[in-house]
């Protein structure tokens, strides 16, 4: 059975696919232009979380986790 979710939990996840849309095409765009080696954006996100793993929230980790994720497909 599908989970529904609140008007809230649509906006907050309409704005998360549209944000993760956007940063797909602009890591695109410095890949293309040479600005970015393929990876290294998705890498240098990798060793922030790492490094700000005591620092951040885990909810924040997490969404950074799925960002990279959806960058590196």
């Amino acid at each position: 059975m599908p989970q529904t979710l609140s008007p809230d939990g649509e906006a907050v996840l309409a704005f998360t696919t549209a944000h993760t849309a956007a940063l797909q095409v602009l890591v695109t765009c410095l890949q293309s232009n040479g600005a970015l080696q393929r990876g290294e954006f998705q890498e240098t996100l990798r060793l922030y979380m790492e490094t700000a793993k005591d620092r951040q929230p885990p909810a924040v980790l997490a969404i950074l986790h799925d960002l990279r994720q959806s960058l590196l497909d």
